[in-house]
Formats: structure tokens, sequence, C-alpha cells
């Protein structure tokens, strides 16, 4: 599974400069607030942490209303402290591929959702000393809204939740990403 959605998101990623001329590919940049909350078992409840991440991303609109999209994360350096003590800290990346569908309510203004699947890759350490280089699949959703300048040029502000996406037996990393960015379509 994880070796097909690399493969899909690989073979995406290649074909942008081929389909970049043709109508409805686009390509894009955001960046903002990353939430990771981190549940640990035997420890009473949870630590967040909130740290900038980014995104890269592109993909094709097949009409105005339906695309698929694919990207990468990075939800960037954080630590997450528990009321004890313990510490978790590192940092999260995805690659993602999701089916789109935008929703115009004007010529400039659309709002969308998505929904696909993820896979991560999570570098952790923690207060005891442990290290964890783990690799997760987990669904991604999103919702957002997108003003366009011109034919060309949109703002995006756009909410994603990559799941769980750091699992470690009963220990987990859900990730969600609030980002602003701007978009160009061939």
């Amino acid at each position: 599974m994880k070796q097909a959605l690399l493969v899909a998101v690989l073979g995406m990623t290649l074909s942008v400069p081929v389909i970049a001329y043709a109508d409805g590919a686009y390509v894009g940049l955001n960046a903002g607030r990353t939430d990771q909350k981190v549940f640990a078992e035997g420890i009473s409840g949870t630590a967040k942490d909130t740290t900038t991440g980014y995104k890269l991303y592109g993909g094709y609109d097949f009409n105005k209303n339906f695309g698929v999209e694919g990207g990468y994360m990075d939800s960037g350096d954080g630590k997450a402290v528990f009321s004890n003590g313990f510490f978790v800290s590192g940092k999260t990346t995805s690659l993602y591929v999701a089916a789109t569908s935008t929703l115009p309510l004007s010529e400039q203004f659309s709002v969308f959702a998505k929904a696909g699947v993820a896979t991560s890759r999570a570098k952790l350490h923690n207060s005891v000393g442990d290290y964890f280089d783990e690799r997760t699949t987990s669904p991604v959703l999103g919702i957002g809204a997108a003003y366009a300048f011109n034919k060309n040029i949109a703002l995006v502000i756009e909410y994603e939740n990559f799941g769980k996406s750091v699992k470690i037996e009963n220990d987990y990393v859900k990730t969600e990403l609030l980002s602003v960015g701007l978009r160009y379509k061939f």
C-alpha cells in the first residue's frame, strides 16, 4: 500500500511538467499552523504542540467540480510536553494523494474538499532516550476556500487533517495543518 501510494504521488509529481500546459493543472505553496497532538499509553491526558508547517502540492482539475491532488507536507520541528514532564519531540513529513471536489460560488470564489491517503514519516525522540523513525499510512481530509485574483493566481485557505500520522504500538500523533498560500493554475 505504501509503495503504491509513493509511486502514485511520484508519478503525479513527475507528470506535472507534462500536463502543465493542459487546462486544469495547478501547483501551489501553503504555509501555516501545524497542530500535533500526542497520545501516549500509560500517561493520562494528551500533549500538544503548535509549529509552523508548509506544503507543496500540484493537481489537475478534470472539470470545474472534480480533480486530483498530490503533495508534500512538512510539520516543522515540534516538542509536546505532558503534565508529568515526559516529552516527545521531532518532525513529521507526509506525501499525500487525494480526490478533490470544488463548488464555485462565483467567478472568483470557490470552496473545496478533499479526501485521500497519506504516508507519513516521523523522526521522534522522547525524554527517556528512545528514538523512532516510523512510517504510517492514514487518511487525509481537507476543506478550504480559494479566491482567484485572475485566471491563473488564487489565494487559498485550507484546513487538513492527516489523521494518526504517527502510530507506534498504542501511542500515536494526530497532525492537522491550517494554512494559507498561493496556487498557480496553468
